[in-house]
């Protein structure tokens, strides 16, 4: 417990001056002058970095900016402002898009944040997109898209000596500039180490530069010791002096912290195809043509959203355990993405869904100890929380008589109609052609890329990604992938003068929705290894028996209707340890020559991958939490962006994860 106990995430504690100003409980210094803090900001970091020349002279589409201390945002703030100005009188350039990373061991709350911002009015264009996106208090990176100016933020939560070393590094660096800040060094000695400095030289493009508010002498000589050419420039108003530098080699040889995960080679040509239909494909092109590259969706049905995401409701919560690790860590910061997702893409062209709140059911012993155990965690109240049976009902307003787990931020929405409408938005933002009715045989290398082949012609592709669910193992370079089929049938029923009262999502052993165009989905069956899609009416009865077996002894149960046929049925691509599969395609025969003494010691050189072949699959029922993160994720990686994940997440959501795993201990891989 005490691991889990130092990966919670505690606000800054602060208190405020007579003139407003945000003081730190922790460190007992401000976070900005009440005065000049825009001005200070502006001279300290943005001048002290040259960045209107060095964005002028920029010869690729993003710029990518890190930070030591959010605090209150100013310096990102201050940064859109300048960016969005900058593109405004220099329309033409190279340059489209910023990139901005930033850590915060101690973040504002967000009452306290929009308390600090009134003070500056001229960023409210985008302090209000900063303050719709903040993010609960949860560790890890948390990825805010201002997309009006193409700037993206991630705000990774939690101690920068943890935070910045566990971030992938590709073979060229990271970072093209740093902003050195945070609390003076004689309060906050930590945020000013040399170990900090190796880690920030280790995440620089060539030619990164550097700038901090302190001229004090261990400072520049630590940056100098890191690799930095450091000088001291006049400092702002009454400070004499402060540090910029700059640091001219990127040593590509450093190590990349991790067997399983490597960033394919970024073709000179933005162009890709996608193979696949449901949502996992429309994130991914939507997030693909936003950086420029011109997409081919082929898709083997009639439409899109014809599989899993057919459906006319789908419960969004994120899977929680009670562990801070990995897998917990994913899916909650992929939920809060997935939240602001939806609200955006239903700005552009609105769909259903309702963020309600959503209830796990104590609906028997097993289950109790299950939702108990996620309480251990101890999250935020705003993000799960206990129920007593009368707190259940009466947020329900339906007669249930359980305890239960509250997702206050749970809903459900229409996964069909959100495949469309982001479809259609990715169409306006973008080059997106769809090809229906196109079902791919098979695909083989070729010099300029990837070869498709479909029944009536072959086409040549850059890049290559399937999100394909199980057809993926159809394709011989993935016939090795660890996928599992699952059948589900989802039963749609009538609306009745009970049913239409339910407030929120109900989740037991199945689900049951509110009403929608006087209907409920309720589901769903689980058929392991089962690829069968014809209707069972058997099923529609095990829905039905399901919810009565977890809700025993209520009248509306029973009233329930599902002798019909209106269901829809479809087959979820699962894995066996939760994690989707999210990147490079790993070559299954290489790997297991590159790790043969896996069971002595991991081979430290790059795990073998295919070129500028991805996948995303594997997503199981929760596809709808984390497919808008994994999509944004992996246009990222495409395009050698930061990645909004540590690398001990992204190595769970590697191919080879499972192959790895066995040779480690020496079993026999059976494929």
């Amino acid at each position: 417990m005490s691991e889990s106990k130092n990966k919670l995430i505690k606000h800054a504690q602060i208190h405020w001056s007579d003139q407003l100003e945000p003081i730190s409980g922790q460190f007992d210094d401000i976070y900005f002058n009440t005065e000049q803090g825009l001005s200070e900001s502006l001279y300290v970091f943005i001048q002290g970095n040259d960045l209107a020349q060095r964005w002028l002279n920029c010869d690729t589409q993003h710029f990518a900016i890190a930070e030591t201390g959010f605090g209150t945002g100013l310096n990102f703030l201050s940064t859109c402002l300048q960016f969005h100005r900058f593109r405004k009188k220099h329309p033409e350039t190279k340059l489209k898009r910023l990139h901005f990373t930033s850590f915060e061991k101690y973040p504002l709350s967000k009452a306290d944040l929009q308390i600090a911002l009134q003070r500056w009015p001229q960023l409210s264009d985008y302090i209000t997109p900063l303050l719709a996106q903040y993010p609960l208090p949860l560790t890890g990176c948390h990825r805010i898209i201002l997309e009006r100016f193409d700037i993206t933020l991630d705000l990774w939560f939690g101690d920068v000596l943890e935070s910045l070393p566990s971030l992938y590094l590709y073979e060229s660096g990271l970072f093209d500039c740093w902003y050195l800040d945070g609390f003076a060094p004689s309060k906050n000695p930590e945020m000013w180490s040399e170990t900090l400095f190796q880690h920030i030289a280790a995440s620089c493009k060539n030619n990164a530069s550097i700038a901090t508010f302190t001229a004090a002498g261990f400072v520049r000589r630590g940056l100098m010791a890191a690799g930095f050419n450091m000088r001291k420039r006049k400092g702002y108003g009454k400070k004499r002096e402060m540090l910029i530098g700059q640091i001219n080699t990127h040593n590509a040889d450093q190590p990349q912290y991790g067997q399983h995960f490597r960033a394919s080679a970024q073709t000179q040509t933005k162009e890709v195809a996608i193979v696949g239909g449901g949502i996992a494909s429309a994130c991914l092109s939507l997030a693909l043509v936003k950086r420029g590259y011109k997409v081919t969706l082929y898709c083997q049905d009639a439409a899109l959203a014809q599989g899993a995401s057919a459906n006319k409701q789908g419960a969004l919560y994120p899977l929680l355990n009670g562990a801070h690790n990995s897998l917990g860590q994913f899916f909650s910061n992929a939920f809060l993405y997935a939240r602001n997702y939806v609200h955006s893409i239903n700005q552009f062209s609105p769909f259903a869904f309702d963020f309600s709140g959503l209830l796990q059911l104590y609906y028997d012993q097993t289950a109790g100890k299950k939702l108990d155990k996620i309480l251990q965690a101890q999250l935020p109240e705003e993000l799960v929380q206990k129920l007593q049976s009368e707190q259940t009902d009466q947020l329900a307003q339906c007669d249930i008589g359980q305890q239960s787990l509250y997702y206050p931020l749970g809903g459900w929405l229409s996964p069909q109609q959100m495949v469309q409408a982001i479809i259609k938005k990715a169409k306006h933002k973008g080059d997106l052609t769809i090809k229906l009715n196109a079902r791919l045989e098979s695909f083989s290398e070729h010099k300029n890329g990837w070869q498709l082949h479909f029944p009536k012609q072959s086409v040549i592709h850059s890049l290559l990604v399937l999100t394909t669910a199980m057809n993926t193992l159809k394709f011989a370079p993935c016939a090795a992938v660890p996928l599992s089929a699952a059948r589900g049938q989802v039963t749609y029923i009538p609306t009745n003068n009970t049913l239409q009262k339910l407030q929120v999502t109900l989740c037991h052993e199945g689900y049951l929705t509110p009403e929608h165009n006087n209907k409920h989905c309720m589901g769903a069956t689980f058929k392991r290894h089962n690829i069968d899609s014809d209707f069972s009416l058997q099923e529609q009865c095990e829905n039905k028996a399901k919810l009565a077996k977890c809700i025993p002894d209520k009248p509306w149960v029973a009233e329930i209707d599902c002798a019909h046929q209106d269901a829809n049925i479809a087959i979820r691509c699962t894995t066996r340890d939760h994690f989707p599969y999210a990147g490079a395609l790993a070559d299954y025969e290489q790997t297991k020559t590159h790790y043969q003494h896996a069971v002595k010691a991991l081979n430290k050189d790059n795990a073998p991958f295919y070129k500028d072949l991805f996948l995303l699959t594997g997503l199981g029922s929760r596809g709808l939490c984390t497919a808008p993160l994994l999509a944004e994720m992996l246009a990222s990686q495409i395009n050698k962006e930061p990645l909004p994940f540590s690398r001990e997440i992204l190595n769970a959501l590697q191919t080879n994860r499972q192959w790895v795993n066995y040779l480690k201990k020496g079993k026999k891989l059976k494929f």
